[in-house]
């Protein structure tokens, strides 16, 4: 058994994951871009050959019909969507200057009103009262009704748990976002969140110079991971790579960064980290085969302009043979049918 052990005969089930979380757009002043972590995720799980459910809420809008179009490149399936009609897709306002980029992430978007009856009875069909993983992030708890949804998916589902922290000052609290991490079985979390979390815990938080080795120990993290009842936590490192780390705070697993051949942008790197992570916990593999092939595929986005590829062949020599054959996703052609 691993640290990251699923707990689920994935040798016998096809490999199901729940993502919950905001599917939005990055508005530039020439193009909009898809975007919106969960989304990011689950298309990269599609685009890698799994299957998974994603929970969001869009407007009727032409941002909502840009994203069902990009999601027709992996054949990501939109059955697990719910429509607003009085809400507009979300929307992040993108401006570019001498400085990099700065975002204006729009408040009262349609994902602040996922219906918690909708996400539950579409999780529950897509499962089938089998066992699932369920990834989410914080920016979508900032409002009351996500929080309410993903609380109850959690209670509805027999489910292991993948929450990115992926904190934004513009969005959830972070007395929310802790509450947010409590139970987890796998958290992912830059080091820079890390010093994060430690911080809003009042633990102390030292700046590392360099990639934590094999074996370290940090009586911090046991601290802050035992209180929130996390099993097992993944730090990215940047271009120094990744480690893995268990509830009592020792590194059991390091892994270098892998070389980027053109570096283009950053965008989305931490979205690709956690894609191939959580598609290796789906498959049943261990945290040393975890890391070095996330990292690798995380960098391989950094070759990119954004956060996705354009092409789906991109992801033909990262597609994993899973334990059993797949049943063909469904071309998103519409959206599903629940309206509130």
């Amino acid at each position: 058994m691993t640290l990251f052990d699923t707990g689920m005969p994935s040798s016998v089930d096809e490999p199901r994951c729940v993502v919950f979380g905001e599917m939005l757009v990055d508005v530039f002043h020439d193009r909009l871009v898809p975007g919106g972590a969960p989304f990011n995720v689950a298309m990269h799980l599609a685009g890698l050959g799994l299957r998974p459910h994603l929970i969001s809420r869009l407007g009727h809008d032409e941002e909502a019909q840009y994203l069902r179009v990009a999601a027709q490149r992996t054949g990501l399936s939109l059955a697990g969507l719910q429509l607003d009609r009085s809400r507009s897709t979300g929307r992040v306002e993108v401006v570019e200057d001498a400085d990099g980029h700065h975002f204006r992430i729009l408040q009262d978007q349609a994902y602040d009103h996922i219906d918690a009856d909708g996400a539950c009875a579409s999780a529950a069909r897509y499962v089938g009262g089998r066992s699932t993983w369920l990834y989410s992030g914080t920016l979508v708890l900032r409002s009351p009704a996500p929080r309410a949804s993903l609380t109850k998916l959690r209670a509805s589902l027999a489910h292991r748990s993948y929450v990115d922290l992926n904190w934004r000052d513009a969005g959830t609290a972070p007395a929310d976002a802790l509450d947010a991490l409590r139970g987890t079985n796998v958290l992912k979390v830059s080091d820079e969140e890390q010093m994060q979390l430690l911080a809003w815990s009042d633990l102390p938080c030292v700046a590392g110079s360099g990639r934590p080795h094999l074996g370290e120990r940090s009586t911090a993290l046991r601290t802050l991971l035992r209180g929130l009842g996390v099993e097992g936590l993944l730090v990215t490192h940047g271009a120094l790579g990744a480690t893995a780390w268990n509830g009592d705070g020792e590194c059991i697993a390091s892994s270098p960064a892998a070389p980027v051949a053109r570096l283009v942008d950053t965008v989305g790197a931490g979205d690709a980290f956690s894609a191939m992570a959580l598609a290796q916990l789906m498959l049943g593999l261990g945290v040393e085969e975890l890391l070095p092939r996330a990292t690798a595929f995380a960098a391989s986005i950094c070759g990119l302009r954004g956060a996705l590829p354009d092409e789906p062949g991109f992801y033909d020599r990262w597609r994993m043979d899973a334990p059993v054959p797949l049943a063909d996703a469904p071309v998103a052609a519409a959206l599903g049918s629940l309206e509130r």
